[in-house]
């Protein structure tokens, strides 16, 4: 029996859902912006629950599995990759949660960000950063749960293209055998919010790209009403042209990731179903739109939903520090091979810049 929590650090909100073997203890969210205003309830959602025996601390762009007491601020740059003062107090807060993490002495672990994982050629990490934070890697988990549920199946045998759709971002990742074998992260696909790959030519005549540029230019910029929601703006693109365009040009950039991350299967027919997550895939006239473009691939549904409140990456999270206490989801944590993450997310870039000054 282990007790544990999981957090998700959403660019629209913080989930936090807790377990006790299989029973659930703690199933809530809290806005994003409240934790960067005061990082400390975060902590208090966490003190809620006693006799806690791990918890997936949120963990960005992930490290090879650490405990958070072992982290540095070098390891605490690596999960934000965020320069400059202004920059780091922007979106969510993360190192603030460290920090508290660590003076609280709670027992946390970083988990990997896709990256890191051995199941992913290294061909494929080559001039890569961001193919999927760690959130994704915790949301894979809980479609893998629902694929062996679905089927009857031990976690090997699960095949599925994710699709998160965030309130920022949105990532897909390829996972075959139950094993992460492809990712595309969400600053190299259109968001909400993001703008997705930024073509090389616009970056130069931009000069100097902050996180700023990458956190916009989505589908909220395109149609001009960037203070609006995800579901907002899907009711006005029936009436609004440049709001159905926004979502036109983001949903050709999510097609063409999913159909590209295709071609990293062993074999084609080995893609099971496309598996859809995130808040933005709850909204029935974007989940509809995405099944009727995506199932020319393969049939495509709505990944299974295990909590009230919190989403499917607390819940990922969850599962994986259960499996690391050896608990009930230790068979698709130790096929996942989390415990033999390793290297950095700076490794195999070849394209010059100075590495050396980069804090």
């Amino acid at each position: 029996m282990s007790r544990v929590i999981g957090i998700d650090p959403g660019s629209g909100s913080w989930d936090f859902y807790g377990l006790d073997d299989n029973k659930v203890i703690l199933d809530t969210s809290i806005p994003s912006k409240l934790i960067t205003q005061d990082s400390s309830k975060a902590i208090d959602i966490i003190k809620s629950v006693k006799n806690v025996d791990l918890i997936t601390a949120p963990s960005g762009f992930g490290l090879p599995l650490k405990k958070v007491e072992d982290l540095t601020e070098e390891d605490i740059f690596y999960t934000l990759l965020k320069f400059e003062k202004e920059e780091k107090s922007k979106l969510i807060g993360l190192g603030k949660v460290l920090r508290l993490f660590k003076k609280e002495k709670l027992s946390g672990v970083i988990i990997p960000g896709i990256k890191h994982l051995p199941t992913v050629p290294r061909y494929r990490k080559i001039n890569k950063i961001d193919m999927g934070t760690a959130d994704k890697l915790c949301t894979a988990v809980t479609g893998i749960k629902d694929q062996m549920e679905q089927y009857d199946v031990g976690p090997e045998r699960t095949n599925f293209i994710m699709v998160e759709i965030g309130y920022g971002f949105t990532a897909v990742l390829a996972v075959e055998n139950g094993q992460i074998i492809d990712g595309i992260g969400g600053s190299n696909i259109m968001g909400f919010r993001a703008c997705g790959s930024l073509d090389g030519e616009l970056a130069y005549l931009i000069k100097n790209v902050k996180k700023k540029n990458i956190y916009k230019g989505g589908v909220a910029f395109i149609s001009g009403y960037s203070d609006l929601s995800i579901k907002e703006i899907t009711l006005l693109a029936e009436k609004d042209k440049q709001s159905k365009t926004a979502l036109d040009a983001y949903m050709s950039s999510v097609k063409k990731a999913v159909f590209g991350i295709a071609s990293s299967y062993s074999n084609r027919n080995k893609i099971k179903e496309i598996l859809l997550a995130g808040r933005g895939a709850n909204i029935k006239f974007i989940r509809e739109m995405m099944i009727d473009k995506l199932s020319r691939l393969s049939s495509t549904r709505l990944m299974k939903n295990y909590s009230q409140i919190a989403k499917r990456a607390a819940q990922g999270a969850a599962y994986i520090a259960n499996g690391l206490m050896e608990g009930h989801y230790e068979p698709i944590i130790s096929n996942l091979k989390i415990k033999e993450a390793s290297g950095s997310i700076l490794d195999d870039i070849y394209i010059p810049f100075d590495k050396k000054n980069l804090q």
